[in-house]
């Protein structure tokens, strides 16, 4: 199983920074921060024919963590920088559906 490291946001904006909108990253997820880091420039470069502004990041995140579910907020700060959170959801509690079928009663997960 591959160990995702870092993820890539980046962020297009066509009027400074209020029309803005999440672009897809060359790949879901990277290895290291480093192979993050190493393709971000040019996927910003590729953006910039579509958007007068780009933003790009990479976040770092625990690989152990990576096949839980997980929310990515962003936000244009106001000095112009993107900030990038990664928060990972508390797994759902599993759900026990009792029934009874005459006279058998039947549990499941």
């Amino acid at each position: 199983m591959e160990h995702i490291a870092a993820i890539m946001m980046l962020i297009g904006c066509t009027q400074g920074n209020v029309e803005c909108k999440e672009l897809p990253a060359p790949a879901v997820g990277f290895e290291t921060a480093e192979e993050c880091q190493a393709l971000l420039q040019p996927a910003v470069n590729d953006a910039r024919d579509r958007y007068k502004v780009i933003y790009g990041k990479c976040a770092a995140i625990d690989p152990a963590l990576y096949i839980e579910d997980a929310t990515i907020t962003w936000a244009i700060t106001p000095a112009n920088e993107l900030d990038v959170q990664v928060t990972f959801d508390e797994p759902a509690a599993p759900v026990l559906v009792a029934g009874k079928t005459g006279r058998q009663s039947v549990i499941s997960n």
